[in-house]
């Protein structure tokens, strides 16, 4: 193991994995120097990691980039030093039924698992800034506005394969689309990536229709929570109650539009009380 200081991501890289952490480390610079224009951002550690140094460390499966982060305990991101060839392999397989539907993906599997760590860059500002509620699709939608905003702006060239890898995603078919069966229900790989593509298509829209004024919103309504955030978000962007609604089940859908719930309403009582 390498340690490699630096002010804003440390780095920690297995034997042999330096070179592919020094880029990694770059890429997040650059999602950083956006970000930070915004608020402070404490350093987020990175951690490029063969998958037996991994397993001396951490009981997360060997494969996707993740994060694990609290204000107490700091902020850091672990990523394999190598993509292990069975979950390449595995990810190939679910894909194809989207690859059918949609055409063919902008890259490999392992350039959608390389930009997603700025996905798990965005958590941990998030965790920063106070925007966490601990309600899973929540955070998980306010994780990629964030870090499709920041690629927009910081890395143009990247922000379009990052879009088209939403759109694939979107393109599976879940075995129950609904945000409360998200928050409570283990899912599938399928099932997660096809709840990925939705948030990433919705953020997307976000992104380059309204630009920063989400993020502005949120910043200033920090710190967040599971009661106020649908709230909050419903204030800040009273388009998203179709987009909500697009996720409850059929008969959901027909007593909002009988009785004029929003959809946000009804899907944040579902999954608030099933997380009580």
């Amino acid at each position: 193991m390498q340690a490699l200081p630096h002010p804003h991501i440390p780095l920690q890289a297995s034997d042999g994995s330096v070179l592919r952490a020094r880029a990694m480390q770059e890429y997040l610079l650059s999602l950083r120097e956006v970000l930070s224009g915004y608020a402070l951002i404490p350093p987020v550690h990175l951690l490029v990691l063969s998958e037996a140094d991994w397993k001396t460390r951490i009981k997360h499966p060997y494969g996707f980039p993740f994060q694990r982060t609290s204000l107490k305990d700091g902020l850091y991101l672990f990523l394999p030093a190598r993509y292990p060839e069975r979950f390449v392999w595995r990810l190939r397989e679910t894909l194809v039924p989207a690859i059918k539907r949609a055409g063919r993906p902008p890259g490999q599997p392992g350039d959608f698992l390389d930009l997603n760590l700025g996905h798990e860059y965005a958590h941990a500002v998030a965790v920063a800034w106070k925007l966490r509620t601990r309600t899973k699709w929540v955070d998980e939608f306010v994780a990629n506005y964030l870090y499709l905003f920041a690629l927009h702006q910081a890395l143009p060239e990247l922000y379009p394969k990052a879009r088209l890898w939403g759109i694939l995603l979107a393109h599976l078919v879940p075995s129950e689309p609904s945000l409360g069966s998200y928050e409570t229900k283990p899912k599938g790989l399928s099932d997660q990536l096809w709840f990925q593509g939705q948030f990433t298509t919705e953020a997307a829209r976000l992104v380059e229709e309204k630009g920063d004024l989400l993020l502005q919103g949120l910043l200033q309504a920090a710190p967040l929570s599971k009661k106020s955030v649908h709230k909050v978000l419903m204030g800040l962007e009273p388009d998203l109650r179709d987009w909500f609604a697009s996720f409850a089940p059929s008969k959901e859908r027909s007593r909002i539009d009988r009785d004029g719930r929003s959809g946000w309403d009804a899907l944040g009582f579902e999954a608030n009380s099933a997380a009580k």
